[in-house]
């Protein structure tokens, strides 16, 4: 192609036509220009295209990631309200033999730790310009490992206080390790600190108001599973807009 225009080119100076070579001067120049704007929307387009594509599986990490912790958080939910029953219990001094039945001493044996699947949003804070949605999803999970971890590590403490306590005091500390204490196959002296123990039962209603009371953990638990249920919702329909 460029040969061909040196040609006519040259042509046109050997004829001494020189007002017909300054207008195809003047269009050779014209039709560079257009053909470099084109060439930059092209490759802006791209460039646009790729953004999106990018944007795109990062939205669809974060999406899959909200549904994995919604799942964890909803387990989590699930594991302490069964509990929930057997604390009140506890609290109103309702404790019978048959409580041992139902999980009595592993009321604070069990603590929880959530790891968070933060892979689609820490891609979202790597990114240049962040929308709405994005800055959302940051703060929704920037507050939730905050005040998730916050509320582990207070309750997680009552259960390893108690769980020392029980293994420098009492003998039968590896016999509540080692098996589900039931009232058929546990010791009188093991039963005896679970039924009547006072220290046992002040330590559980500490227990449940790290874990039960306003602004501790379930309440905290409720209030992001609220929260990553609408995120869910908001990043889904993103999604579908742009895979449409």
């Amino acid at each position: 192609m460029i040969k061909i225009f040196r040609k006519i080119r040259y042509n046109l100076m050997e004829t001494g036509k020189t007002g017909k070579y300054l207008k195809y001067a003047i269009g050779e120049i014209i039709l560079v220009v257009i053909g470099i704007l084109i060439a930059l929307q092209i490759n802006n387009w791209n460039e646009k295209e790729n953004r999106n594509e990018k944007l795109i599986n990062i939205y669809e990490s974060v999406h899959a990631d909200i549904k994995n912790d919604l799942k964890d958080l909803n387990d989590v939910k699930a594991f302490y309200m069964k509990k929930k029953p057997i604390f009140e219990k506890v609290l109103k001094d309702s404790i019978t033999v048959e409580l041992l039945d139902q999980g009595l001493s592993r009321l604070l044996a069990n603590g929880w730790n959530i790891t968070l699947n933060k892979s689609g949003v820490n891609q979202l804070k790597e990114l240049d310009t962040k929308d709405s949605l994005a800055l959302k999803a940051i703060n929704i999970y920037d507050l939730l490992e905050v005040e998730l971890m916050n509320r582990e590590k207070n309750f997680n403490e009552v259960v390893i206080e108690h769980s020392k306590y029980v293994r420098d005091n009492y003998t039968w500390y590896p016999e509540w390790i080692s098996k589900t204490i039931t009232k058929g196959n546990s010791t009188r002296v093991l039963q005896e600190y679970f039924i009547n123990g006072k220290d046992y039962r002040n330590k559980v209603i500490y227990g449940y108001q790290q874990l039960y009371n306003d602004g501790n953990y379930m309440p905290t638990i409720n209030k992001f599973i609220t929260h990553l249920t609408e995120l869910e919702v908001e990043v889904g329909k993103f999604l579908t807009v742009e895979n449409d």
